[in-house]
């Protein structure tokens, strides 16, 4: 065993104002040197959380529900990439050419699970689709055995967005008048996935582990919201940009950076909640000047000619009616009170348990790089288009 002096200084100060760590230390054949003693610092408690940093642990056994498009798809990625068993279970609709070594597992959430019971025991589950309380509660009860049930929120299921800083602890929405199984609408998807978590946490307890990503972005994005600015900086031409105030943040997270994470929380033993978005790490600053230049730099080292961004303001936007978020993605009027703490989530709990995002020019480039969408993609189906541009960049030059 190595003479390395541990805890640190740093571990040292936090037990004396208070701050219980726990960490367990299993028979391991290598000797534990520095390199683990920092590792094992990362392991402490911080609210709600308790986290247990199980050091050499074996592979587990992974059920994901879903699987097999997008965040479920990079799941499945990173947890075989790290030696994990891996199961799926869904419809069989999405996906069919799944990796060597996958149990996959075919039915419907709210009907047959006699799949899951066969299949078991699972070390951890992933469910990344549901979306009302009548999905999560039948998988809930089937799983209720298993140690740790990780389930994908929003941070839309939070109360409010009116305020900066929006912790883990901030109020979740109410859900009442909604039935388990309404309709997901633009209204309902935040409290409904606010009800999902009350619900899996009267069955599951402290088995419990939340995620709330924000905006999930990247390769394989079927809902095209961020990939239109790689894609429109790569189409040339002149391109309408908000003029948005100097400093106005923006976050979003790599599919694959949260993937990862995700694996790395449930072989940590992690449990409580965590908001899940970016930039996180030493790409710590996104705004709109940020963004599109890595989409410009993204799209000239795809061999594409780039496109000249023109601020246009946004009172025009705002009084030419153009929809936010959706028809131009990611904006939102920095006049609206609403959601002016919706891109200034706190993330400093998923930063302490070790999520990092790569450069925003990284995901867009990834976004360029296979080509092109066509015009009629059902991903550009909402969003803004040449037409309706030009007359806007027209409107604005008058």
């Amino acid at each position: 065993m190595s003479n390395t002096a541990w805890p640190s200084e740093e571990f040292r100060s936090q037990q004396a104002i208070g701050i219980p760590y726990t960490y367990t230390l299993r028979a391991m054949p290598f000797s534990i040197g520095k390199g683990i003693a920092v590792a094992l610092e990362r392991v402490h408690w911080r609210g709600s959380i308790n986290v247990v940093h199980a050091l050499g642990e074996e592979e587990m056994r992974i059920l994901i529900i879903g699987g097999g498009v997008f965040l479920g798809r990079a799941l499945l990625d990173a947890a075989l990439g790290r030696g994990h068993r891996v199961g799926v279970f869904n419809r069989g609709r999405a996906r069919q050419d799944w990796p060597a070594g996958v149990d996959v597992l075919t039915g419907d959430r709210c009907g047959d699970l006699a799949p899951l019971a066969a299949a078991g025991p699972w070390d951890a589950v992933i469910d990344t689709c549901g979306y009302c309380p009548a999905d999560v509660l039948p998988t809930a009860h089937a799983l209720a055995a298993c140690p740790r049930y990780l389930f994908v929120s929003s941070v839309s299921a939070y109360a409010t967005h009116s305020e900066p800083g929006l912790s883990e602890d901030a109020a979740l929405s109410p859900a009442e008048g909604l039935a388990p199984n309404a309709p997901v609408t633009g209204e309902t998807y935040g409290p409904l996935k606010a009800e999902c978590e009350r619900t899996l946490s009267r069955v599951l307890g402290a088995r419990l582990l939340v995620v709330r990503p924000g905006l999930i972005v990247g390769p394989g994005d079927p809902t095209g919201r961020f990939s239109y600015w790689p894609w429109r900086a790569a189409a040339g031409g002149r391109m309408l940009v908000p003029a948005a105030p100097a400093g106005a943040p923006l976050q979003v997270i790599d599919v694959r950076d949260l993937a990862g994470w995700m694996i790395e929380l449930l072989e940590q033993g992690a449990g409580g909640s965590f908001n899940a978005i970016g930039p996180v790490g030493s790409a710590a600053r996104l705004g709109w000047p940020e963004l599109i230049g890595a989409c410009l730099r993204a799209a000239q080292a795809c061999g594409h000619t780039p496109a000249l961004p023109i601020p246009v303001s946004e009172d025009l936007l705002v009084r030419e009616k153009v929809e936010p978020w959706t028809e131009l993605p990611l904006w939102l009027p920095a006049g609206d009170p609403e959601f002016a703490g919706f891109m200034k989530v706190d993330l400093s709990r998923a930063a302490a348990y070790g999520l990092r995002t790569r450069p925003i020019e990284d995901t867009a480039r990834d976004v360029v790089a296979p080509g092109l969408p066509a015009a009629d993609d059902w991903r550009r189906a909402g969003k803004l288009t040449p037409a309706r541009e030009a007359e806007l960049l027209r409107i604005a030059a008058a």
